[in-house]
């Protein structure tokens, strides 16, 4: 039977967060129906390490035809180093693997190393989405710089009533919570951290207690619903 790897890699704990790859390709193979045999996560350089370091090595050497390696974007699999990267996609589909990149779903199929152009195409539309999702995150960040240095906000208003993603799962996290589950488990399960856990379930008392306050709270509300009547009621 086909397996199904995810691998994840982040260049340094302290400026980045493996949470957000996680969540994608949990979302994506969700979507394609793909149960994850089996995760690889690193923090490592890519630029100063090599393929065996990184893990790609035992990875490739795992595969047979038919498996899927599921990755946010081609930068995952190596950065500096163009010919690396090269050669490890070629390697994977080589083996009879794909290559999912969840970020903008192109795949890279055993199929396109019989059609070069084809091939081609796909690693540079993967380069160009995650070219572009980088200049997007850097216009985000020059559009903040201007709006502070212009005494302008540059978030959301404190107390601002908005919609997680949490919400859909209240129920689950309510009854985990009441089989003393702990809440790192509770949020290794929903694949968020253990903070945005606590904070979700702090809010969520803190708007109860406010719609209680104003008569628009019943017993068995959901969060979701909460949330609306005090936007309705401003």
């Amino acid at each position: 039977m086909a397996k199904n790897y995810a691998y994840i890699r982040i260049s340094d704990a302290h400026k980045q967060h493996s949470h957000g790859q996680r969540t994608r390709i949990t979302q994506y193979a969700a979507k394609h129906g793909f149960y994850i045999y089996k995760w690889y996560e690193y923090t490592l350089s890519g630029a100063s390490t090599n393929k065996t370091q990184r893990g790609l090595i035992e990875l490739i050497e795992r595969l047979a035809p038919g498996d899927r390696v599921l990755v946010n974007d081609i930068e995952r699999l190596g950065r500096d180093s163009i010919s690396d990267i090269m050669e490890v996609t070629t390697r994977i589909i080589n083996a009879g693997a794909e290559i999912h990149f969840c970020l903008t779903g192109d795949t890279l199929t055993p199929s396109h190393k019989n059609d070069v152009g084809q091939f081609f195409i796909q690693i540079g539309r993967a380069f160009a989405a995650q070219d572009f999702s980088k200049q997007r995150s850097l216009k985000a960040k020059a559009a903040a710089n201007s709006r502070k240095a212009n005494n302008l906000p540059t978030g959301r208003a404190r107390g601002a009533i908005i919609k997680s993603k949490l919400d859909a799962s209240e129920n689950q996290i309510l009854f985990w919570l009441s089989q003393d589950v702990f809440k790192s488990e509770i949020a290794r399960r929903l694949n968020c951290s253990a903070t945005a856990l606590i904070k979700w379930l702090d809010r969520r008392d803190e708007l109860i207690c406010q719609a209680r306050e104003r008569g628009l709270y019943e017993s068995g509300l959901s969060i979701g619903e909460v949330k609306r009547r005090l936007k309705v009621k401003g």
